[in-house]
């Protein structure tokens, strides 16, 4: 993974096969229910159009924020329910919690 960067404040990470795969930014986010203006690095999947690309995180830092872009990249995707040993479908959600906690996705197992 490299993290370029791109303009003033933005940063572009490539994964291993040089292909854009995240946008870091620096700018002003609002909160919601105080409406208090924040500094902070945002991530968003990358898209060529601005209009298609998904807010994926809001971090303080740099350094944090390429840390969520590295768990992002290194964590595969999830898109459509998995079958158990047993036949039942197993949903993308829970698909994606038992892999943040180690486990197999499709069974529950330690991996």
């Amino acid at each position: 993974m490299r993290v370029i960067q791109v303009a003033t404040k933005s940063w572009l990470v490539i994964d291993e096969i040089y292909r854009p795969r995240f946008l870091i930014s620096y700018g002003p986010a609002v909160h919601q229910r105080t409406f208090e203006t924040h500094l902070l690095y945002r991530i968003e999947k990358w898209a060529l159009e601005r209009q298609n690309r998904v807010p994926i995180a809001w971090r303080d830092t740099h350094v944090e924020a390429v840390k969520v872009c590295e768990n992002e990249i290194d964590r595969p995707d999830f898109h459509a329910p998995l079958r158990t040993d047993y036949g039942s479908a197993v949903p993308v959600d829970l698909q994606r919690a038992r892999w943040d906690q180690g486990l197999d996705p499709r069974t529950g197992k330690p991996r």
